[in-house]
């Protein structure tokens, strides 16, 4: 058995910390090990990564040795989408406790880093259960490397009064960073609350961020759960968001895709009780030369379930984007009602979307729908808005934006709603001719 620091380039000399003395986990990183030694990275040889190739970040050599970093509150207000929000921080991969705001907690309402000893205690029957380290990617390497994150149980029949907001800093101040963050959060019966992971960067470096959430749900428990990932151009962004849902449980989940050079992210729901519900949507920005991938799949797994996924798309310039969406309405599973779409905006000849929605349908008594489109802006509309006074830049804009929204409407907190909002028109081109 190969020790861990006789990994192959570029992720040598990784030796994790969190738990060493914890048999349960080393077991866990040797299976990890094996998988990652048997398998590699994966390549566009793979059907799910056929359009993703990882060569060009293989070739970087990343580092977790970090330098020192100074990050204030000030920079953490500025950063962070909401003002009144229970915040924990995480700076250059390691939990900030001095940068969070958890002093304020309700009863029955747990959150705290992976990296401490309740935290690995209270998510340690819940890791690795939500996902399948030997499914190609990079969880296997995530589940060998994992040193903070964070783990977020919420108690039966509690209501968390605010929204969490987990804050990932990359500052640049260490050159080739790659932090593997591992989030656990876990939500009792009859429970609800409303999670932001939101990746930022505070310079240009390159970077590697590895982050797997595992979300388990309780029967009636719901889960708002938002991603936002606006890393830097120059920064590499793997996700893997994945859930196990009981009776009557609901996720809403909604993944914002704005920066990174390349950013793949996967979210799978397993519907494993009736009247079980998934919202997932997402919504993705691509300009330049960025690579953005997104990944769903929904196990519909038992009867009377229901799903209802839109993902959509905004391209410009020489950007890539890839959707593969995939649902899968098992044997057993009469009755569900699943409903799946993509639709994205070209606003360039030199930008290109790789689109996949698919159905599997096992059962004989389902509702279900699914499609995908791709096109331009509407010639008509522009004369529209153009014989109304608007120049072109801004009737294009307006147009883009309209297109846009439209996945940022469904999401049911107008606060929220309006945060999102604000960061996608940042990230919106302001003009592009097909």
């Amino acid at each position: 058995m190969k020790n861990l620091t006789e990994l192959a380039t570029p992720f040598a000399s990784m030796t994790p910390e969190l738990g060493s003395d914890l048999a349960w986990l080393k077991s866990l990183r040797l299976k990890a090990l094996t998988q990652f030694n048997s398998q590699g990275l994966p390549s566009k040889k793979q059907e799910d990564w056929k359009y993703t190739s990882l060569w060009e970040m293989a070739q970087q050599e990343f580092t977790h040795q970090v330098l020192t970093s100074d990050v204030n509150e000030t920079q953490c207000d500025e950063l962070a989408l909401l003002e009144d929000s229970h915040r924990l921080v995480i700076v250059d991969g390691t939990f900030s406790a001095n940068l969070s705001k958890l002093d304020d907690l309700q009863e029955g309402v747990f959150i705290c880093p992976l990296s401490s000893e309740q935290g690995l205690e209270q998510a340690q029957p819940h890791i690795g259960q939500q996902i399948d380290i030997s499914k190609e990617g990079l969880n296997g390497l995530n589940t060998l490397l994992m040193n903070d994150g964070f783990t977020m149980v919420i108690a039966a029949d509690v209501k968390v009064d605010k929204a969490i907001e987990v804050l990932v800093i990359n500052t640049g101040v260490t050159t080739n960073l790659a932090t593997h963050l591992r989030n656990v959060i876990v939500m009792a019966e009859n429970s609800q609350a409303t999670v932001i992971e939101h990746y930022a960067t505070l310079s240009d470096a390159m970077s590697l961020t590895n982050v797997v959430s595992e979300v388990v749900l309780s029967s009636d428990a719901e889960l708002n759960h938002y991603k936002l990932q606006q890393e830097s151009s120059n920064a590499y962004h793997i996700a893997t968001l994945a859930a196990t849902q009981g009776v009557g449980s609901r996720w809403n989940t909604s993944s914002i895709a704005l920066g990174g050079k390349l950013s793949r992210t996967d979210v799978h729901s397993k519907l494993m009780g009736k009247q079980s519900h998934t919202t997932m949507d997402g919504l993705y920005i691509a300009t330049g030369e960025q690579h953005i991938d997104h990944h769903t799949r929904i196990d519909h797994l038992v009867p009377d379930t229901t799903s209802d996924e839109l993902f959509k798309g905004v391209l410009d310039e020489q950007s890539h984007a890839v959707f593969n969406g995939k649902v899968i309405v098992h044997k057993d599973a009469q009755k569900t009602d699943a409903n799946q779409q993509n639709h994205n905006l070209l606003l360039s000849r030199g930008c290109e979307i790789d689109t996949k929605p698919e159905m599997e349908i096992y059962a004989d008594d389902v509702k279900s729908a699914h499609g995908s489109t791709v096109g331009q802006l509407n010639e008509d509309n522009l004369f529209f808005l153009r014989a109304r006074g608007l120049d072109e830049v801004t009737a294009r804009s307006l147009l883009t934006h309209a297109f846009a929204v439209d996945v940022l409407n469904r999401i049911p907190s107008e606060t929220i709603r309006t945060a999102l909002s604000t960061q996608v028109e940042k990230h919106l081109p302001k003009s592009g001719k097909a």
